[in-house]
């Protein structure tokens, strides 16, 4: 198991309490912790002697940069056949790590060998007090879960949140080096799976993911009223639309030599968007499925892109 740490003491030992009450509790606990200056160290040491295993703690000396740089010093480290990630802010369900491995067992029995596998469930929404806010982030931010089972609509859309991450290790050997270029290190997770693998998911919340003000993601409420009342600006959405191009212009040049056939056409087609002309833009993106499950983004894009 992964956990990034960075001035984490506001909530970690209760991370930590839901992690060493976990139904499975075969596994080991590796910790990169991002120069924090307050007690996140010594907390993690207080908390050592309630795990099966006692946790690895690397204490980074220079910064890594980002959330996302440190989780993927984290994955160059791991060793593990079953990888799960985890946030320092969350609380995990006591069945969390139990339900990981049972539904990853499962895509592996129908999976072909060696193929890069990803599971991730949904989550409970609550506030800094623990309070709930909603019972399903995927319908609070209007997430598909089905839309990151394809290569395709996972371009467009990302519906996997990294805290519920649970990777084999074929996956986890394809996303060793995660360049600072990736949006956010889950979504470069979930294309790598469907590049090279499959992607399942379960329907039920595996952790309670905390609100409190200061998430890197900083995830607000999704909704077409929502999005009628901020009424992104066209270089809103030509940005929104570029950086999702980026990002598969990304993916394939680092992956070009090894992907499958398929998938290496999809990101061709993917990524000849951004020298289409204004209508060829428009017939690859509706043939070619590129869209997100929200029928105003995809008007909105359709319209400006």
């Amino acid at each position: 198991m992964l956990l990034a740490t960075y001035n984490s003491e506001r909530f970690l030992a209760e991370l930590l309490d839901s992690l060493s009450a976990q139904t499975f509790r075969d596994f080991v606990l590796v910790v990169s912790d991002d120069c924090s200056v307050d007690s996140t160290l010594a907390i993690l040491a207080e908390k050592r002697d309630r795990f099966a295993h006692p946790p690895e703690v690397h204490a980074r000396t220079t910064p890594s940069g980002s959330a996302g740089a440190n989780f993927a010093s984290l994955l160059a480290l791991s060793t593990g056949d079953v990888v799960f990630l985890a946030d320092h802010d969350d609380v995990w369900m006591p069945e969390k790590i139990e339900q990981g491995l049972t539904r990853m067992a499962a895509l592996s029995a129908r999976s072909p060998e060696g193929a890069a596998l990803l599971v991730h469930g949904d989550l409970q929404v609550v506030d800094a007090k623990g309070r709930l806010i909603a019972p399903s982030f995927w319908a609070y931010k209007s997430i598909s879960p089905q839309a990151g089972t394809q290569l395709r609509t996972a371009l467009m859309h990302p519906s996997v949140t990294g805290c519920t991450a649970v990777l084999n290790r074929p996956l986890v050997e394809h996303v060793r080096d995660i360049p600072r270029a990736a949006i956010m290190h889950d979504w470069w997770i979930n294309l790598a799976a469907c590049a090279f693998g499959a992607v399942d998911f379960d329907p039920s919340p595996w952790i309670k993911y905390r609100i409190h003000g200061s998430n890197v993601s900083a995830p607000k409420r999704s909704s077409l009223l929502g999005a009628l009342q901020r009424l992104p600006r066209p270089s809103d959405v030509r940005r929104w639309i570029r950086l999702r191009l980026d990002q598969g212009a990304d993916f394939l040049t680092a992956y070009r030599t090894e992907l499958p056939r398929d998938a290496s056409e999809t990101l061709d087609e993917f990524v000849a968007l951004r020298s289409a002309s204004w209508l060829r833009r428009r017939i690859i993106l509706v043939r070619g499925g590129f869209l997100t499950p929200d029928a105003w983004r995809n008007a909105a894009m359709l319209i400006l892109i």
